[in-house]
């Protein structure tokens, strides 16, 4: 595409560059986007449920994905500006997808008492190493086709609204399958309890259908934005729980963002190409080969976490993983220079381990954390606001490393990046707390004993240490 819609001079199009305002405006718009839906989405998830909240985000990237592949014609700059309008609305989609996936896969797989399951959340998780390599695997087909080029760029922006509009259409299908349930158990229950012949209970049946169709949804958005408002106030340590879900979240993505959105120009300097041109199918073949091993890395490193998850916890999880980020930032600066001139495909080794090392631990945990942390009345919108606050973190990585790699070298933002992930484990040592926050209101059993304890949460974690000690 670069080579096809130029914005500078054919030479410099042919190396991947395109003007300032072109490379700039797209990624700040990326960001820009993300974070005003994780907060929005995130918000709208407590309000109108996480259903409704979840197709409409969803919504957004099927429309956004689609018309910015049919809409963009005219010169490179009509191109690109359309492009860019349109990204900034997946933006805000895929920016949605963050809180209401973490919040929805938890609580669809906890218990009647209110325990969030952060392992179904991690299951959730796992598909987004496969998401990501996707386009990357449709780029390298493509690459052995006799496709225009103007078609190719157009099928890998359009195509990313299919999982989308396949979400949308079973979450649809769930969403109306729960309130038939819903009715029918109501159905049943009239009849047995109220003696009601069945013509009594369509009438009744009518008089509520408002009840009927929202399930739980219904529950959360009958709270209404003013009463989540004030509970976000009174969510107890807000802050101290922000610190350890949000502000982990915004250290761990200034390494990660800082390394992979430029990840282009690391493989780049490891396996230098004498092809004449960026968009060519050789390049191209060769750039997407790489990105397809070097992202298949987090595969495992997802599955070694989700196993690891259940076994020793978030938080020490969290703290391992952020160690072995640094250790992998250290190694890969003392071995950039040695390895690069006569060693290149050991350096790529040493790359895909720094990357597996990213791919395992906070990567997880952060996702799932605040799911854990947060009450369920609020867990949506404070889910959001951590997920934006890691985003920003991932706005500076990208804004801030590249002129520091520029000015100095790989190897200096690869050591800060190893002095930030120690950081991390500092925070996650200090602020995060494993228990649970139980919404004592939903809650069967709401005995507690006289020191504020609830037997449900001690028995929960008396169990665990039982396990843990055999």
């Amino acid at each position: 595409m670069s080579e096809s819609q130029c914005t500078l001079s054919s030479d410099e199009c042919k190396d991947g560059n395109q003007s300032d305002w072109v490379t700039g405006t797209a990624t700040a718009m990326v960001f820009l986007g993300a974070v005003t839906g994780q907060i929005s989405m995130g918000y709208a998830g407590d309000v109108l449920g996480r259903n409704k909240a979840m197709t409409l985000t969803l919504s957004l990237v099927c429309i956004s994905s689609f018309f910015s592949a049919v809409v963009p014609f005219g010169s490179p700059s009509n191109v690109y500006t359309i492009i860019i309008i349109f990204r900034f609305i997946m933006g805000i989609g895929l920016g949605g997808v963050y809180p209401l996936s973490a919040t929805k896969a938890a609580e669809d797989g906890g218990d009647s008492h209110g325990n969030v399951n952060v392992t179904s959340a991690s299951y959730a998780f796992f598909w987004q190493t496969p998401g990501a390599m996707t386009p990357w695997l449709l780029a390298l087909i493509f690459s052995s086709t006799s496709l225009s080029t103007n078609l190719k760029w157009r099928l890998l922006l359009g195509l990313g609204a299919v999982p989308a509009l396949i979400v949308v259409i079973c979450s649809l299908w769930e969403t109306r399958q729960q309130a038939l349930r819903e009715e029918e158990e109501f159905r049943s229950t009239g009849f047995t309890l109220n003696g009601q012949n069945e013509r009594g209970l369509v009438n009744a049946n009518k008089s509520t259908s408002s009840t009927l169709m929202g399930s739980e949804d219904e529950q959360l958005a009958g709270y209404g934005p003013e009463s989540v408002m004030q509970m976000l106030l009174r969510e107890p340590n807000v802050w101290r729980k922000l610190l350890a879900t949000g502000g982990c979240w915004f250290i761990y993505d200034i390494a990660y963002y800082g390394v992979n959105l430029f990840g282009g120009e690391i493989l780049k300097a490891i396996s230098d190409s004498d092809d004449d041109s960026v968009s060519s199918d050789r390049s191209v073949r060769n750039v997407s080969q790489q990105q397809l091993i070097a992202l298949g890395t987090g595969v495992p490193a997802i599955m070694l976490a989700i196993y690891m998850l259940s076994r020793i916890g978030t938080k020490m999880l969290q703290i391992i993983g952020f160690g072995f980020i640094a250790f992998c930032f250290v190694l890969l600066a003392a071995l950039f220079y040695p390895l690069k001139e006569n060693y290149q495909e050991a350096l790529f080794s040493v790359y895909c381990f720094l990357l597996f090392s990213l791919s395992f631990g906070p990567n997880l945990t952060t996702f799932v954390l605040p799911a854990q942390t947060f009450s369920k009345k609020t867990r949506a919108t404070f889910n959001g606001l951590s997920a934006a606050m890691g985003k920003m973190g991932a706005f500076l990585g990208v804004y801030i490393f590249g002129p520091v790699a520029e000015a100095t070298s790989y190897p200096v933002v690869m050591a800060i990046c190893a002095v930030i992930s120690i950081v991390g484990v500092y925070m996650s040592f200090t602020y995060i707390d494993e228990k649970p926050s139980i919404d004592f209101e939903s809650c069967p059993l709401q005995d507690a004993s006289a020191d504020g304890s609830n037997p449900i949460v001690e028995s929960r974690y008396q169990q665990r240490d039982f396990h843990n000690k055999r």
